[in-house]
This record gives C-alpha cells, sequence and structure tokens, in this order.
C-alpha cells in the first residue's frame, strides 16, 4: 500500500490537514499524521488537538509515496524552521517522491529553492516566497512531483488533485462521485 505522511507543527490548518487524510484514505492510500513536536497530540491553529499516528522518526522515505505540507500559520512557519523537516523534504525531493503543500507550505518549497519554473500556488501575500516559480491563481496545480494548493477553501481540490496525480483522473472521478463534489 502506498504511503502517505502528512506533516503536523503546532498551530497547523486543520482542514488542510485532515481533508487530504480523509480523501486519501477513502482512496485507499496508508495515511499517517506525523508529529513533528515529539508529542503525541498536536493543537491546531484553531485549538483542535489531533492524535498523531507516528512521529518524524518513523518516516521511511523508502517505500514512501508522497509527504504532506498543511499551512496554517503558525503551522507553516513552524514546519520552516524545523531543521528536520527541512532534511526530510530534501531526502523526499532528491528521491523523486511526491510533495504536496497547500496554504502557507508552499512558501517553504519556494525558500528551499525547490519550485524553479514550476507553476505553483498559495495563500495570497506568500507568492514572494515562491522563488523561481511560475505563480498561478488556481485552488490546486501538480507540476512534475509537486502539488501545491491555495488554501482552505481549496483543500478538497487539493485533495483531489493529489488522488489524480496518484491514482489516475478516472480514480478522481470516482471519488468525486462518491463523496458528492460537484
Amino acid at each position: 500500500m502506498e504511503k502517505i505522511y502528512i506533516l503536523l507543527a503546532s498551530g497547523f490548518e486543520e482542514v488542510e490537514a485532515i481533508t487530504p487524510a480523509d480523501v486519501l484514505r477513502r482512496a485507499g492510500y496508508e495515511v499517517f499524521l506525523v508529529s513533528t513536536t515529539g508529542a503525541p497530540n498536536v493543537k491546531g491553529v484553531h485549538n483542535i488537538e489531533v492524535k498523531c499516528d507516528i512521529f518524524m522518526n518513523d518516516v521511511i522515505v523508502d517505500g514512501a509515496t508522497m509527504l504532506l505540507l498543511p499551512g496554517g500559520i503558525p503551522g507553516a512557519t513552524n514546519l520552516m524552521a524545523n531543521e528536520r523537516v527541512k532534511k526530510l523534504i530534501t531526502q523526499f525531493h532528491d528521491s523523486g517522491k511526491w510533495i504536496a503543500a497547500i496554504c502557507a507550505a508552499p512558501m517553504i518549497l519556494g525558500e528551499m529553492h525547490l519550485l524553479k519554473g514550476k507553476k505553483a500556488t498559495c495563500y495570497p501575500g506568500f507568492e514572494k516566497h515562491l522563488h523561481g516559480a511560475i505563480v498561478v491563481d488556481r485552488p490546486a496545480i501538480s507540476d512534475g512531483k509537486i502539488i501545491t494548493g491555495r488554501g482552505i477553501g481549496a483543500a478538497m481540490a487539493f485533495s483531489l488533485e493529489i488522488v489524480k496525480n496518484l491514482s489516475g483522473e478516472a480514480s478522481m472521478l470516482e471519488m468525486k462521485k462518491k463523496m458528492v463534489v460537484d
């Protein structure tokens, strides 16, 4: 089964983490909520505490399919300040694995210079951090092995874009139908 790791830092945007976790589990992926704080539970920006499945040390790059970074402030800035997170992003990128980021989190990829020449989107106002990217105004976009989403209102489109890239358009359309997404 394909493994997807969703990194949770204090202050993450709950909808941007839980929507993809739910949609991707429905699509048949093995999804792990990963604590980057060292605590088993991580509190989101709206004080919703989420029990994580594993810790950072438990993430295994070999055999993994995707690393997913939810947004939220200070969640995204906490991810960006974490050297272990940046090392993991580099490992996924250098191994040719998928990386997905939504809302403010694409700034991490931009600041790490991973978006050069790639189409990307992010929360309005964070475009200046997408160094070298071709910034597009879309709910979600994929370019190469990187998928970005605009923000909380785009969480479903972002999740479906991931399904489309990992499983194909037919699987994505089937998920939309099952979840009654117009």
